[in-house]
């Protein structure tokens, strides 16, 4: 700092001198010991400072040899690291900012500030995914991830194909088992695919690992039991296996709307509609669901009139209004029109849903007051839908 601020004495002088030579020109005596020393006022400043600049060179050559050589290797070496160390900051600053070249250039000038081993990792921070290589053996474990994770990125504009970033994420998992980041990736890989079984495979054991809380795997499985049954083929073996998917989706959401529905339908298919009927009427008992009501009744058609009397010895207040929707229907399909209205209004009033309004439009309907129905249609279509509970649409 006190040589800085020499130097910027030293040039303010010369500049003053420059810009007025006249002062620079006055003669100057100095007076000592009898003796009279004259001279030019600006010379003799900087022939001043040219001594004195001498003197600090000189002092600073001497210290050094009195030092050792190794000292002086010190001092350079130090310079040299100061160097490398704003290099390594500026290329930092490049690479998350995504400015030039990323830091490519100020990473290689780099190079001895940090060990060896993260040379090759500030080698791969600069690469676009599509152009980071394969894992080859031998490579550290650190930089295997890296890399990984790099071609990996799913909010990258160019990626790679789906089976490079596969190898990408198998070689992660190995060098690093269980890493969150990886399997989370992992997972998004065989959605993108369409590999429901791969995945299927993953959560659980991901689960059982303890990697994942309930909270948070039971939703992303049971997505992927339901996924799996969907891509499961229409044969009989096929049948037995999406149903068994969707018992297990049905196991870790209960109260899914998506999952009861979809486990329902393919009861229906498998000949058990009795089975779907008690899964459908327990959902509906617990949460208002409307959908569910108006997919139960024509499995309740046959025995419309005793489903209808069993509905009615049940406390009218503690009625889901799902529930209730589907006291109405039960009451229109055994013949007791008036009832049925009767419950309809209730509910109408109480707590309105589009399949309400449209159950009511078919009624009016089959009566032929098509002016009600064209009225009950247009209100179904104004009301908003019934917020379903824990829908999978939310829940993925």
């Amino acid at each position: 700092m006190r040589t800085f601020i020499v130097l910027a004495f030293a040039m303010g002088l010369a500049v003053l001198f420059a810009l007025f030579p006249e002062v620079a020109d006055e003669t100057l005596s100095i007076h000592a010991f009898g003796w009279v020393f004259e001279s030019r006022q600006g010379p003799f400043i900087l022939a001043l400072l040219l001594v004195l600049a001498v003197y600090w060179l000189l002092r600073r050559i001497l210290l050094a040899i009195l030092a050792g050589p190794g000292q002086l290797l010190h001092v350079l070496r130090n310079g040299r690291k100061k160097r490398r160390e704003s290099h390594l900051h500026d290329g930092l600053c490049e690479w998350v900012d995504m400015r030039g070249e990323r830091g490519r250039k100020s990473f290689r000038k780099s190079r001895g500030f940090l060990p060896a081993w993260a040379d090759s990792l500030l080698d791969r921070l600069p690469l676009a995914p599509t152009d980071i290589p394969l894992p080859a053996e031998g490579d550290d474990p650190l930089l295997v991830a890296l890399s990984a994770r790099i071609a990996t990125d799913p909010v990258a504009a160019r990626k790679p194909d789906p089976a490079v970033r596969g190898k990408h994420l198998d070689a992660w998992l190995e060098v690093h088992p269980g890493a969150p980041l990886a399997l989370e990736r992992k997972a998004r890989l065989l959605r993108e695919t369409g590999d429901w079984k791969a995945l299927v495979s993953m959560l659980e054991e991901t689960w059982q690992r303890g990697g994942n809380s309930a909270s948070r795997a039971t939703p992303k499985l049971a997505t992927a039991y339901m996924q799996l049954a969907a891509a499961t083929g229409a044969e009989t073996e096929g049948r037995e296996s999406r149903l068994a998917y969707l018992r297990k989706a049905h196991r870790l959401q209960v109260e899914s709307h998506d999952v009861v529905l979809a486990l329902g339908r393919a009861l229906i298919d498998a000949g058990d509609a009795t089975a779907c009927r008690k899964i459908w009427l327990a959902h509906i008992e617990k949460h208002n669901d409307p959908v569910v009501a108006v997919e139960l009744l024509p499995l309740m058609h046959e025995d419309a009139m005793k489903s209808y009397r069993r509905m009615e010895r049940r406390d009218a207040a503690d009625m889901t209004p799902a529930l209730a929707l589907l006291r109405a229907g039960l009451a229109h399909l055994a013949g007791l029109s008036g009832l049925a209205n009767e419950h309809m209004e209730h509910l109408l009033v109480g707590q309105t849903s589009p399949q309400a309004w449209q159950m009511l439009g078919q009624w009016r309907s089959e009566s032929s007051d098509w002016q009600g129905a064209a009225e009950a249609y247009r209100k179904a279509l104004d009301c908003p839908p019934v917020a379903l509970t824990n829908s999978m649409r939310t829940s993925t």
